[in-house]
């Protein structure tokens, strides 16, 4: 895919996400002038366990980049730096050449339980969660660290250094083990006071810090292209590598989430809410969790939400759309507000924030005879925004508990991603959500704000309050604001939503289901 000409300098930026990568071609006024995608597959030994072979990274950059380079052949010369952003919590060990000794394990492995388990009992999910901001769980990098040390020690002794993807491709563009703030800081082994890592974790933990990279600034140029990378990749050598780090915080910065007030919603397979903050905030329950921010001197609170859009790709496929959003879209536009008083609740894997719940998992209540299927369609959608809206809740709580003066309630929210393209569903957030929304008019957030920050890192802006003046993309032509008509039914219909699943934890209605489920897959296993 390839724009119109430009005569300033480019960023190219590297995105590479959990099913596939982008190399991006971006100007000075944001405007997107070439793209160019590869998808790969992660290697599922089970639901729960889950590696990625490393070179599939590097040959999504590969082939991507020789692509641009065909498409857009005239604007390589124009290329002034090259910005990284990646997935986060996902690690690889490597030698001391950068080469891998195993395959990655995904953020998403669930592998590492019994680890997690060993770090609650000797540290404690208070200790954890305040010198780290994160909760104590598999998806974060430290207990895969500790699960190599206890499963593959021999892994674990020969590694020179345990690498998020961001880390690896820093180390194939520039030789150098260098990570970032925002990625060092989903490992559970990074104060977010301090800006370092954490030696009483490690010491505790009994992990060398030796096999950590050092952590730098976000927007901190790691080095520059070898002749060995310029030579694989089709990059010229010498060019600066920007290290722009986690996806959600480069999205933050891509969306405008960089000032108080402002919150960001990205709903693709499942949903992330990341607000900016001054000081690191954490709730006293543990819902949400804090990291740092790619705004130096700032912070985010954040709140993963696991399936909210890949639920409504199961209801796509389940109702046997051919594949197509289309008809799925049409028949919610044919439900009224509120879905004839359906509801949805969308954990199909458990729940993240704010429930943190491995048992939960997917609701339809309230069916009658007069339920239409356009009644269902609508409300998935409803249900995923009131699964949002119970995130965006605690962290306006946690703004308006602080009481300085620069945390201010969340006035908008800034959305990307997949279902962002439905106006419905923008009018459904406004409404559910009591606030504005504003789309994006690009779905690469992550990569217009790692290009904002790489041109900031050049000196080209004096700060990414400035880049995202010049480059930011918000369509307010799309923008929504509540329905007051609305705003009291949704309320009730929040409450009872949250009713909903509080009343089937309570009486342990989740966990007993798991267990039938268990025994019925154990007794079909023996059929």
């Amino acid at each position: 895919m390839t724009h119109h000409m430009t005569d300033g300098p480019l960023v190219l930026v590297l995105d590479i996400g959990t099913t596939g990568g982008r190399v991006i071609l971006i100007d000075q006024a944001g405007e997107i002038l070439g793209m160019a995608y590869r998808e790969y597959q992660s290697v599922f030994h089970a639901p729960t366990v889950i590696d990625h072979d490393p070179a599939t990274w590097l040959l999504a950059i590969e082939q991507g980049i020789a692509e641009l380079r065909q498409t857009a052949a005239q604007l390589w010369n124009k290329v002034r730096a090259i910005s990284i952003a990646t997935q986060r919590a996902t690690i690889v060990p490597v030698d001391e050449n950068g080469i891998p000794l195993a395959h990655a394990i995904l953020w998403q492995d669930k592998r590492p339980i019994e680890e997690s388990k060993q770090i609650e009992e000797r540290l404690g999910q208070k200790m954890i969660y305040e010198r780290t901001g994160l909760k104590i769980d598999p998806y974060f990098s430290l207990p895969k660290i500790m699960w190599f040390r206890n499963h593959k020690p021999e892994i674990y002794a020969r590694t020179a250094c345990f690498l998020t993807v961001h880390d690896y491709l820093v180390h194939a563009l520039t030789g150098e083990f260098k990570t970032d703030w925002t990625q060092a800081s989903r490992t559970m082994l990074f104060n977010i006071h301090e800006f370092a890592w954490d030696r009483t974790i490690a010491e505790a933990m009994n992990v060398d810090l030796h096999k950590m990279p050092e952590a730098y600034p976000t927007g901190t140029i790691a080095g520059n292209v070898t002749n060995a990378a310029a030579d694989r990749f089709g990059l010229k050598a010498g060019t600066p590598v920007v290290m722009a780090g986690g996806d959600q915080q480069c999205a933050a910065v891509g969306l405008g989430a960089i000032r108080p007030g402002i919150v960001k919603v990205t709903t693709g397979t499942g949903s992330f809410v990341v607000a900016p903050t001054a000081r690191p905030i954490r709730s006293a329950d543990q819902k949400v969790v804090c990291s740092a921010s790619a705004v130096l001197g700032q912070w985010v609170i954040e709140a993963g939400i696991f399936t909210t859009g890949s639920t409504y790709r199961w209801l796509r496929d389940f109702l046997g759309t051919d594949g197509s959003y289309d008809a799925l879209n049409q028949q919610a536009e044919m439900s009224a507000p509120g879905a004839n008083g359906l509801f949805h609740i969308p954990h199909y894997a458990g729940s993240a924030a704010p429930y943190w719940n491995a048992n939960a998992s997917g609701i339809l209540f309230n069916l009658s005879l007069g339920t239409k299927k356009s009644d269902v369609v609508r409300a998935y959608l409803e249900g995923i925004c009131f699964e949002i809206q119970k995130n965006l809740n605690v962290i306006d709580s946690l703004l308006s508990q602080d009481q300085k003066a620069d945390h201010i309630r969340l006035t908008a929210v800034h959305v990307s991603g997949g279902l962002a393209r439905l106006d419905l569903f923008n009018q459904i957030q406004a409404d559910i959500y009591g606030l504005v929304v504003i789309p994006d008019q690009t779905e690469q957030a992550t990569s217009l704000g790692a290009a904002m920050i790489a041109f900031t890192a050049l000196g080209l802006f004096p700060d990414l309050n400035e880049a995202h003046k010049k480059m930011g993309r918000l369509d307010l032509q799309r923008m929504k604001t509540s329905n007051r008509e609305m705003k009291d039914i949704y309320r009730e219909m929040a409450e009872l939503h949250h009713a909903i699943y509080e009343t089937l934890n309570k009486e342990r209605i989740y966990e007993r289901a798991r267990r039938v489920t268990e025994k019925l897959n154990a007794l079909h296993k023996r059929e």
